[in-house]
This record gives C-alpha cells, structure tokens and sequence, in this order.
C-alpha cells in the first residue's frame, strides 16, 4: 500500500470507529428511555439508526476538525512528541463529546429533547452547574464509570488502528511523493467539508433535516447531543419570515394593547411561581390531587382550567410569565444573541405607575441567569440564596421551600407599596429533597416529585397563613403559576401530548368578586402579562403577543417550539408544524389523545388553514420584533 495513502486511511478508519460508538450510543439513549418512545418497531428503529449515520458523521468532523487537519497536513512524518499530542487531542476531545451525549441518556426525560447550547451555560454557571454537580455524581455514577470506560475505549482503538497504520521503513523523499500527499491532504479535507455539512445539498445538515426523517417523537433518537450542541451555537440567529405582508400579520396577532378603563387598580401584585408544578399534579388533572391548599384556593379565585406553559424550562417560563415571551428559539432567550433587546415586562410597565420591584429566588446567585434577566425585565432588588444565608440550605439546588417563603413574606412587608414581587420556589426540582422534618409526612405517589409538590403546596399554604396578618394582602393581586411542567408524567396524555404543558394558573384578589370560578378558554404564560394589566386598569398602550383573558374578543391560542416542531392550538385544532407546513391536525379537545390526524382532508382544510395561517403570522411578528428590538410599544404606535 502506497505510504502517502496512510494518514487518510488511518484518519478514515478512526473516523468510522468513532461512528459505530455513536451508533452504540443511540441504541444506549434508547434503552435509557425506552418508556418515552412508545410503539417503536424493529424496522422503524433500523430506519432510525440509519438516518442517524448523516448527523453522527457531522457531528464526528466537527469535533474532530481540528484533529483531521494536522494528521492529513502534508509535512513528514510525524513521531515522537508530535505522536503523542495527536493521540491526546482525539481522546479527550471525543470523550468530552461523548460525554455530553452520556448525560443525556438521563437528562432527556427531564428535557424531551436532545441538550442545546444551553447546556454549556450551565455548565458555566458557577450557581448551577457546581451546585448540582455533587448530587449528579451520587445520582448518576455509572455515567461518569462508562466515561472511564470510554475513555478507555477510545484511547484502545486509536492504539489499535494507528499500530496498524505506522510505518517504520525509510522516510520517503521527492517532489511526487510530497505532491502526493498535498492532494491526500485537500482530498481529505474535501471530504470532511462534505461529511461535515452532511452532503451536497445547498444548506448544510440542521436540527430541522431530523424532522424530516421520522415523526416528531422519534427525532431524539435519530439526532446525537454533540450535533444538537454545536447546532445550535452556529445557527443562534433568527432569519426574517414573510409568510403575509407584515401589516396583515400584524392585523391577525394585534402585538399593540391598549384597553379602555374608567379606574386603574393600584394593587400590589405577587407572582407566585412554583417549580415544576404540572396541572396533572392537581385537582384539575382529573385523577389523584397532592396540592390541598392551591386547590382549596382555586376555590376563592380565578382558575384557568385550560392553561399551557410556553416552555419545558425554567429559563423559558420565567420571560413567558414576567415578560409575555415565548420560546420559538433552539436556547432561551435569557441566554440568547437577542438577550439585551428591550422588552416589555409586568415591571417595565407598572414601575413608572410608582410600583417597587423584587424578585426573589432560593437557589444560588446567578441561578439560570435570572438576576441578569430580572435586571433586563426592569425588576430592581433581586434576592437569591446569598442574601437569605447559609441556613435550611438543602444540600443541593438551595433553600427550602418553607423557610423561603416566610422570608418573602416578611420580605413584601418591608418593600414600598404598591410594589410588583415574584417568588419563584426549587424545592420541586431534582434531586427532590424534602427537610428531614417532613420525611414521610406528605403522599408519595408513584413519582419521586410527588412528595415535594405536597410539601411545596404545604410551604405555600403557610406563606398564605402569614400573608393574611400584613396590610398589604387586602389589596393584593396573587398570581400562582408553574414555570413548567414535571419532567415525569403518569401517563401518555401528560407525558407526550398537549398535556405536557398544562399547568394550573390562578388569579386571586381577596375580596374581589370578579376574579371567582373557572374560565375554560385556552391560556397560556404569554396571556398573563396583558391579563394583569386590564385587570389593574392600565391604560396605556404596550406591546404583548399574548392575550388578556378579559378580552372576549381576542384570538386565543397556545404555541410550543419543541426541537423545530411548533405545537400550536387554536380554532378547535391541535397542530404539529415542521418546515413551515403542518404535519399533523387532531380537534382539540375532542381527539386529545391523537387519535385521528385530519392533515390534508378535504373537510377540515378551511378551519386548518384558519390556524395555520394565525401561527405564521405570530411567528412573524415574533421573528421581525426579536431580530429588530421591537419588542415594546415605540415602533407600533409610529407606524400608527
């Protein structure tokens, strides 16, 4: 075998182990999460891993570019020192790659879907990811064993395959054989180009390219985490849409509120955001209840029955419930190119009205970048773990629910009013921790999370309790809320269908008879913002994608963007959307369980393209306002 033809043999073939471990990992994910893939057959699966081969081979040469380039550069042989760096640059960066895809084997049920540039924030962030880490490693051990093992692994094969491929006769001299190898060197580089953008096509291999390839369920399984990662770094920008004149997509969506009122409310108003809090977990889930007290307070406010997270994460739920924004991005918009834009918050508006702002959350300083964001969303005092003390810390996320609460409590007594506050609980979030107090003490359920959402709603319960003896709680709009939903579900509907975001939110008003019993239109986190505002008489005009619930005349509707597959419901009709056209229709709430996909039948098309068409025109004035900073009132009423 010509020598010139090593290098790129040797690098081809490391290349390829590499791509049957990524295979063996896919199958790996999918034993891992088996129960979150239902009705997966043989030769759906074989259908899967193989389409899976493009982004896993993408993926390969993007970790590995650095690699490919010096082992094919043309200069002589290479030996000793040069050997032995070579040797340390693929192991540890693949480990490093491979062990991103690792995690996710068990963060995904947590995620439902594969781990974005997100997660490398996280990991950044010295509030989070440090905290955590401790935990994950008791968790999780035999993930960071099969890193070992892998490490090992890896480090054999490169052994094995460069043993195979060393040549130790005499260096080679002359032009040709110099020629030869420039070439191998470009021919190679070539192919990596090619491999890297996952073929000849015009626009390289995306997120979206693995909805096109299988149903929306199975999309997980054919992407890999290190692609999903790098993805998402290199495409973090928005491109414009124009679906319709931007008039007419605005004409549908109304960006610009202003509603009429003869008296304003000069209400405090406290956003009461509970961590994982799934309406399944409820009395409105329609099976076991482990919340007594917020359903007893459903009782005595308003209750939104049919109401929709706009996100699986906390980073997403935040800016969605404060800041009426949903998450159409691949990241949060916390941490996005887009996270300095101006926008419109509960506290923009109403600080100029005289309201004093807090934000109070239990976990470290930092946490998910909520301080900076609060900071954007116009919120001023920020209170965190670092101002409350080191004590009923709970060893892994923060502090303890109940104790935190009674510190906000006495927290609002001394803040200015009126004043606008949000208190976001932990205590529901992995690893669940309950204070050894209440061990045993509330139900348990069939999911670890059960006993922390009955002692979350009993810590609630208590803040209620001394809430009660202030001054300021007669005059006080509560709004409770989930960030999200439980990353657990008991069963399909809550785990895989639109029930994956019902959460319960409730208006209450001591008092107040208006804000009594169910409303049972569609509802979602976005709809809060403007809802709060005609509730309080605001009179003047500010930009809300979302919808009040006073207004009976408005469009409602509920958008997800779940790993580039939009879920929107409006018009009676629960649709998937991929690439810009709709893959699915069931009626909603009629065929809740997905039963009958009326996509591209003649008697549903009108009312179809009805919903279709509302979705494409929110996603471009989502899109035009995110990109250009319009996310505030000043570029409407000029246009106006």
């Amino acid at each position: 075998m010509p020598r010139y033809l090593y290098p790129l043999l040797k690098t081809l073939s490391h290349l390829a182990c590499l791509l049957l471990l990524y295979t063996c990992f896919r199958l790996l994910f999918l034993a891992f999460n088996q129960d979150l893939f239902p009705a997966l057959t043989f030769p759906s699966l074989l259908k899967l891993l193989i389409s899976g081969l493009r982004f896993d081979m993408s993926a390969i040469i993007s970790v590995n570019c650095l690699y490919i380039f010096l082992a094919l550069f043309p200069w002589r042989t290479i030996s000793g020192k040069g050997k032995k760096l070579l040797r340390l640059l693929f192991i540890s960066t693949n480990i490093v790659a491979l062990l991103f895809e690792a995690a996710d084997w068990v963060y995904f049920p947590f995620n439902h879907k594969r781990s974005t540039a997100e997660v490398l924030n996280m990991v950044g962030r010295k509030g989070d990811f440090l905290d955590l880490f401790p935990g994950f490693l008791v968790t999780y051990w035999y993930i960071f064993l099969l890193a070992a093992a892998l490490g090992i692994v890896i480090a054999l094969s490169y052994t094995f395959i460069g043993r195979r491929f060393d040549y130790t006769g005499t260096e080679t001299t002359g032009k040709k054989y110099y020629l030869q190898k420039v070439i191998i060197f470009f021919s190679g580089i070539l192919l990596a180009f090619i491999g890297q953008r996952g073929g000849l096509q015009l626009v390289p291999v995306n997120l979206r390219n693995a909805v096109a390839t299988t149903r929306s369920e199975y999309v997980p399984i054919v992407l890999n985490t290190p692609f999903s990662i790098i993805n998402s770094v290199t495409s973090h920008r928005l491109v414009s849409l124009a679906f319709m004149p931007q008039s007419e997509a605005e004409h549908i969506v109304r960006p610009l509120k202003q509603y009429s009122s003869n008296a304003s409310r000069r209400k405090n108003v406290v956003f009461i955001i509970l961590e994982s809090f799934s309406k399944e977990f409820t009395r409105l889930g329609g099976s076991t209840s482990y919340t007594p007290f917020l359903d007893s307070l459903m009782d005595q406010g308003l209750t939104f029955t049919n109401a929709y997270a706009n996100g699986l994460h906390s980073s997403e739920g935040i800016p969605a419930i404060l800041a009426g924004i949903p998450s159409l991005m691949e990241e949060p918009f916390t941490t996005s190119i887009y996270g300095t834009n101006k926008i419109t918050s509960v506290a923009t508006l109403l600080k100029p009205e005289g309201y004093s702002t807090s934000f109070y959350h239990g976990a470290a300083n930092g946490s998910m970048s909520f301080d900076v964001f609060t900071k954007s969303a116009g919120i001023d005092n920020y209170f965190g773990r670092s101002e409350y003390g080191s004590k009923d810390y709970d060893g892994s996320w923060g502090i303890f629910d109940e104790p935190f609460l009674q510190y906000f409590a006495d927290g609002l007594s001394r803040q200015q009013e009126p004043f606008l506050s949000a208190v976001f609980t932990i205590t529901s979030h992995p690893p669940y921790p309950i204070p050894a107090q209440y061990k045993d003490h509330f139900p348990k359920g069939k999911l670890q999370i059960l006993e922390c959402i009955g002692y979350t709603d009993h810590a609630v319960r208590k803040f209620f309790e001394k809430a009660k003896q202030q001054s300021w709680y007669e005059n006080t709009l509560f709004v409770i809320t989930a960030d999200h939903c439980s990353p657990v579900a008991s069963n399909d509907y809550y785990a895989f269908g639109p029930g994956r975001y019902q959460i319960p939110v409730i208006f209450f008003a001591p008092g107040d008879a208006q804000l009594k019993g169910n409303n049972n239109a569609l509802f979602q986190q976005i709809d809060i913002l403007p809802s709060v505002m005609q509730y309080l008489g605001y009179g003047k005009p500010f930009f809300a994608l979302g919808n009040s619930c006073f207004d009976s005349i408005a469009n409602r509707y509920v958008i997800n963007d779940l790993s580039s597959v939009y879920e929107w419901i409006s018009e009676g009709y629960y649709l998937k959307i991929s690439n810009n056209a709709v893959t699915a229709a069931f009626r909603f709430p009629a065929d809740s369980t997905r039963q009958y996909n009326l996509a591209g039948t003649a008697q549903h098309t009108p009312p179809i393209s009805k919903a279709y068409q509302h979705w494409q025109a929110l996603l471009q004035v989502y899109t035009e306002a995110m990109i250009h900073n319009h996310m505030d009132a000043s570029k409407y009423q000029q246009a106006d």
